[in-house]
């Protein structure tokens, strides 16, 4: 056998080694936090006569934010990810009234991932899924004016789940920065009153930046 023919076979035993190890799956820890894109609730109020009035409550961008850990796979990444977020009440409405309010909200969940990932370079990686799991919402009861406490509080546990994309910016082997949209569903919160209050379905989205870590 030449030299040449040697050399050639250790090359391509050197780049199979070196697949084998880049396909070995790793674990993975994660952080992320930004702000969600929930900016009102409906609701129906009912006091009783049978026809629910039409109310809306009006927020500001709250915080949003999560921690998962995984194991990826190839192109594949699979994880578990506790999920929460803060609501900012600004405003109610209900019927003609409207009113100024100050009052705070709040999520969580505990969703099970999957995502396809790919390398776009050499340092730039794109992932895309979503996940199904558990949540709870929580709102606080509010009024307007004195007289009337008209929205909750409200609360309800129940079937949740996300879609999510996003970018992946390696610092080095096992560290990453990433960028990411969440597109959420969790459950409607209500209320027994009086008066009852039930809130609409809702899906809203999350903007978070984040790092993960392999170990």
């Amino acid at each position: 056998m030449s030299k040449l023919s040697k050399l050639g076979m250790a090359a391509a035993a050197a780049l199979l080694a070196t697949q084998a190890v880049a396909a070995e799956p790793v674990r993975y820890w994660g952080v992320h936090a930004g702000a969600s894109t929930l900016e009102s609730w409906d609701a129906a109020i009912d006091f009783g006569a049978g026809a629910p009035f039409n109310g809306q409550v009006e927020l500001e961008r709250g915080v949003h934010g999560g921690v998962a850990v995984g194991r990826q796979s190839g192109h594949l990444r699979y994880e578990l990810e506790y999920e929460t977020g803060r609501m900012e009440v600004t405003r109610l409405t209900l019927a003609p009234l409207s009113e100024a309010v100050d009052g705070k909200g709040r999520y969580q969940a505990v969703f099970a991932n999957a995502f396809r990932t790919d390398r776009l370079s050499g340092s730039l990686d794109s992932f895309i899924g979503g996940g199904i799991g558990w949540g709870r919402v929580k709102l606080p009861l509010l009024g307007l004016g004195d007289s009337c406490k008209c929205f909750g509080p409200a609360d309800k546990s129940g079937l949740a789940w996300q879609l999510r994309a996003g970018l992946g910016y390696r610092l080095a082997a096992q560290h990453s920065l990433t960028l990411q949209y969440t597109w959420l569903k969790l459950p409607e919160p209500e209320g027994d009153g009086p008066p009852a209050i039930a809130y609409a379905r809702r899906r809203f989205g999350a903007v978070t930046v984040g790092y993960t870590r392999q170990f």
